[in-house]
């Protein structure tokens, strides 16, 4: 990719910040209008508990909606939205590779290295992952795990940190897995196997935290009120048990040497589309 006015460093945070929070707005109002449930999740909770907004140099925002909601909210949402909030997913963007949503601000550019070669929008965005009922499967999690590294060898290429396993795993998984996306499928059958509200533990698969995504549904609750940089969001109801779950002493600040963002992007754009680019 290439194009005018590429911006591989020096970052707006605060114009990037503003964009994202205008499509967790839109992303509201459609949760709103069509009665679905939804939470801010990882870092946007702990933002909205500790800061009343971002994580200071943070830099997403991530939301989640029972298993039910996402779905209908997939459904009806691209209509409800502005004409330049795209809705991605593997059936509306067939190249795009994981098995959770993202809103996509069209006439934006931010391209991630690790999909910069995939045909997929590359707009601005927030996270929206299903939640899903979880029941403890050792040969299921292995799966699980199998299907989910194979797939992150499409474009989690840098192995400089790598250990000697995940090198070799880079190496022998695409050759017993040469089709990627039957796995993305398969992972997604196993994600939607127990239905959120008729389970006791809830997961959000495709979280950052692993296992530790693995919590009682009170945890969730009908969700709590919070501040989000100066309009009302929801939270898990329990957020004090959530947010310990996933960071222990969450009120606690980190080193100063991890107070950084953690998306690594080739182009930026803010202020121009994409489209430009490729």
């Amino acid at each position: 990719m290439g194009g005018p006015q590429s911006q591989k460093t020096g970052i707006d945070t605060e114009q990037l910040k503003n964009i994202q929070v205008d499509m967790l707005k839109c992303f509201i109002a459609v949760c709103q209008k069509h009665n679905l449930r939804y939470f801010l999740l990882g870092g946007s909770a702990l933002g909205a508990v500790r800061h009343k907004g971002y994580i200071p140099w943070d830099d997403d925002i991530d939301v989640g909606l029972p298993r039910n909601d996402y779905e209908k909210f997939l459904e009806v949402a691209q209509k409800d939205l502005p004409e330049n909030i795209f809705v991605q997913t593997t059936i509306t963007d067939p190249e795009y590779p994981v098995n959770f949503a993202k809103l996509r601000n069209s006439d934006t550019t931010f391209v991630e290295k690790s999909v910069k070669n995939f045909n997929i929008n590359h707009g601005v965005y927030i996270d929206i992952f299903p939640l899903d009922g979880y029941k403890k499967s050792s040969f299921s999690e292995l799966l699980y795990k199998i299907y989910t590294f194979r797939i992150g060898c499409e474009f989690y290429s840098d192995d400089k940190n790598s250990g000697f396993k995940n090198k070799f795993l880079k190496i022998v998984l695409p050759i017993v897995f040469p089709n990627y996306k039957k796995l993305k499928y398969k992972n997604e059958k196993y994600m939607k196997k127990r239905n959120y509200d008729d389970s006791e533990l809830i997961r959000n698969f495709c979280g950052a935290w692993g296992l530790k995504e693995v919590v009682p549904k009170s945890f969730f609750g009908n969700g709590a009120k919070a501040e989000f940089e100066g309009f009302e969001v929801i939270i898990p109801e329990q957020y004090d048990l959530y947010l310990t779950s996933l960071y222990g002493d969450y009120m606690k600040l980190p080193p100063v040497e991890k107070r950084v963002p953690h998306h690594y992007c080739e182009i930026v754009d803010l202020s121009s589309s994409y489209k430009n680019y490729i």
